[in-house]
């Protein structure tokens, strides 16, 4: 009976310990963001060790390339031309977010340091060791995401879209609006406006 109670014991730690976890537990922290509402808290670091904190960010808006490493080359178009069209004229902030958060546990931190360092992008590439920019809006890594957050840190668009000019104008048309630098003006006593 003590040899049955041993064994029944045994087999409850052993399922206990065993049982599958669900496949997405980080599901019930973060839900998928609406267009127009604030965007996730991010504070990254890029490949050089310098923060880039979303609350530091405000008063233009700002375009987050994102997509599976293998995706490289495809993302590196659309950060020169995204740098070309908005970062050189100070319009707009230009970042390419990695997700590493499924990077194998042997890999040291200096390597992948290295690796980006080497393969020199156009634009800052920042290194997401938890996945925030993916978990807050179920990103699809297999395509080149665009993603865009307004002057004031609201989600104004997201897109999955391959490279292609022509593809490129209608996005580019798209952000357009939110870059423009134009300021209200207030009418003067007498004025129409």
């Amino acid at each position: 009976m003590l040899r049955l109670k041993r064994i029944l014991a045994i087999l409850a730690i052993a399922i206990t310990f065993l049982a599958p976890l669900p496949a997405k537990a980080y599901d019930a922290y973060y839900s998928k963001i609406a267009l127009g509402s604030p965007f996730t808290y991010f504070d990254l670091e890029d490949i050089y060790g310098q923060r880039w904190v979303s609350t530091f960010l405000r008063g233009k808006p700002v375009i987050i390339l994102t997509a599976h490493r293998y995706q490289r080359y495809e993302l590196l178009k659309w950060a020169e031309s995204f740098r070309q069209a908005y970062m050189i004229p100070g319009k707009a902030y230009v970042l390419w977010v990695v997700n590493l958060r499924k990077v194998s546990w042997n890999t040291s931190r200096q390597v992948i340091y290295d690796q980006w360092r080497g393969f020199n992008a156009s634009v800052p590439v920042l290194l997401d060791w938890d996945g925030v920019i993916g978990k807050s809006l179920r990103v699809n890594y297999n395509v080149p995401n665009i993603i865009v957050i307004d002057s004031y840190g609201r989600l104004v668009m997201h897109e999955m879209h391959s490279y292609n000019p022509s593809v490129f104008k209608a996005v580019s048309n798209k952000i357009n609006p939110y870059c423009s630098n134009r300021k209200l003006r207030r009418g003067r006593r007498g004025d129409s406006n």
